[in-house]
């Protein structure tokens, strides 16, 4: 239970100053980490909800939304700048939301195929 509770569980580097802290408190993931999880928990209800039709669209849409934080990532990575927190947490909102779109489409799919080979 403690692994839930603290995130743990996630692959963050959880470094302090990428970090938000709260009254001294620091938040168990960075600020790149929770728009990811942020963007997730409020991506897949939504789509779940507003994209009752899989098409080729949503699956690009998906990929637009991950690419921001790719290049914010690698730029920050190859050191040719320095992000700033703001821009860590939209870029992972924005990645979340993707993989929530990527996630619900891909088993959508998946079920429907598992509907057509077993005759359902």
């Amino acid at each position: 239970m403690k692994d839930i509770l603290t995130l743990s569980f996630m692959p963050c580097h959880r470094i302090p100053e990428r970090s938000l802290v709260v009254r001294g408190k620091q938040f168990p993931l960075c600020f790149r980490c929770m728009g990811i999880l942020v963007g997730m928990l409020i991506g897949i209800p939504f789509v779940w909800l507003y994209f009752p039709s899989v098409t080729f669209v949503h699956f690009v849409y998906a990929g637009i939304l991950i690419i921001p934080l790719l290049a914010d990532g690698y730029t920050q990575k190859w050191m040719w700048r320095t992000s700033t927190n703001s821009l860590r947490l939209l870029t992972g909102l924005l990645c979340g939301i993707g993989l929530a779109i990527s996630i619900i489409l891909i088993s959508k799919v998946a079920v429907r195929a598992l509907m057509v080979l077993t005759g359902s």
